[in-house]
């Protein structure tokens, strides 16, 4: 059995894994693997929680525990009663386990599926304490204290190789804390961070213009980045209060609290991130080049105005009534960014109204939009051809499952 010491995972949305790789070595990793939904890496332990903390592209962080080889479910029972559990978790600790497969032999029935092989390591921790402690830790799937992550693929040696993992985040980094109200089928936080990376948006040389700025996730995270801002500002803020549940599940774990020298460096952490923060609301009321939202429903502004509250970005990030069709450049260059629909459940006559959208967006930035740029981030690949212009750049991104493009244009 392997057991690691400094190795950890960073998963993103599919689309984004070298801007994560290039953002946590920035951050002090030592060494980074790219590879589908991810990135391995490995660090000192404050290094990854430094990681945790100022990431704008993770949605989650994990760290390697254990790996190790076996023959079928009972074997795996087996070789999982052999790890020491409590130096994991107490006994009087809730947990939770999430099993995920990766490629598997063709005839996988020793693992029937996810809900049964996580059933075997369930019954393996709760037995290893019943054995040492005499009782057994509880089971909660909505707030638990401790999380693991299994995954399970094709072995060397064996049939199967487990690798066994710490959650060490429980939200998810994406969900920043300002989204207090929600527009229909937002997109996530960190996959708008990603695209004003991959557009190379610039806020001293660029003004921002969303003008379908919906729940305001684009403006917001632009003032994120022009501030330098540390988009945990929020969960700090209210893990310095000690209000609601702890906000990363490390907080809770043995390795984390048994460790003096990690403590007190986290500490010092969040310290900063407080720090940054106030740095970075009063460099925003100094910012030159606007950031701007607009939207055409004033249900949906309302929305956006209450997340801007929230994210204390109240008198930086400009929030309008308009057409977009009717908006102009906010700044010498601007970059007009916006994620229209993607009429996945289009009704009749919908498709010729979506066409004109499009269409629309193309002929408006021709006219009144030279000098400057535009990106759509959509779903709607045969929309892209609507539009009319040529792209200077495309990029490939995923919004949860469905397969989009940032597409950018240089307008002349």
């Amino acid at each position: 059995m392997k057991k690691y010491r400094f190795e950890y995972f960073a998963s993103c949305p599919y689309g984004l894994e070298e801007l994560l790789s290039q953002e946590i070595m920035a951050l002090g990793a030592k060494s980074t693997q790219v590879v589908r939904g991810g990135v391995q890496f490995e660090s000192f332990h404050e290094i990854a929680l430094k990681i945790i903390l100022h990431t704008r592209l993770a949605s989650r962080v994990f760290k390697y525990l254990y790996q190790f080889e076996c023959l079928h479910e009972k074997d795996y029972y087996l070789e999982a009663t052999e790890i020491k559990w409590k130096s994991l978790m107490a006994v009087n600790q809730t947990f939770r386990i999430h099993t995920i497969f990766g490629d598997l032999p063709f005839e996988r029935e020793d693992f029937r599926n996810s809900q049964f092989a996580t059933l075997k390591l369930k019954d393996a921790i709760v037995d290893y304490f019943r054995h040492f402690e005499g009782e057994r830790p509880s089971i909660d799937k909505d707030f638990p204290e401790v999380v693991f992550l299994a995954r399970i693929e094709r072995g060397t040696d064996k049939p199967y190789k487990v690798t066994l993992m710490y959650d060490l985040c429980g939200d998810a980094l994406n969900q920043r804390g300002y989204r207090i109200s929600k527009t229909e089928a937002p997109v996530k936080e960190n996959v708008v961070a990603g695209i004003l990376k991959l557009t190379k948006w610039n806020p001293s040389e660029e003004g921002l213009l969303d003008a379908m700025c919906g729940s305001g996730t684009f403006p917001i995270e632009a003032a994120l980045i022009a501030g330098d801002i540390p988009v945990s500002y929020l969960r700090v803020e209210r893990h310095l209060s000690g209000r609601g549940h702890k906000m990363w599940t490390f907080l809770n774990y043995p390795w984390f609290n048994e460790d003096k020298f990690l403590v007190e460096n986290f500490n010092k952490s969040v310290e900063e991130v407080v720090q940054m923060t106030t740095a970075g609301l009063e460099k925003l009321k100094n910012m030159k080049n606007k950031i701007e939202g607009s939207d055409l429903s004033e249900a949906v502004l309302l929305s956006t105005r209450d997340n801007i509250r929230k994210a204390r970005l109240e008198g930086i990030v400009e929030i309008k009534r308009k057409d977009a069709l009717e908006t102009t450049p906010n700044a010498p260059k601007t970059l007009f960014i916006c994620n229209p629909p993607y009429g996945e459940r289009l009704e009749h006559g919908e498709d010729e109204k979506l066409r004109a959208l499009y269409k629309g967006l193309g002929d408006h930035w021709k006219h009144n939009f030279k000098g400057h740029r535009a990106a759509i981030f959509t779903g709607n690949l045969e929309m892209l051809k609507v539009v009319g212009l040529k792209t200077s750049k495309k990029h490939m991104l995923y919004n949860g499952d469905i397969d989009c493009r940032v597409a950018e244009y240089q307008l002349y």
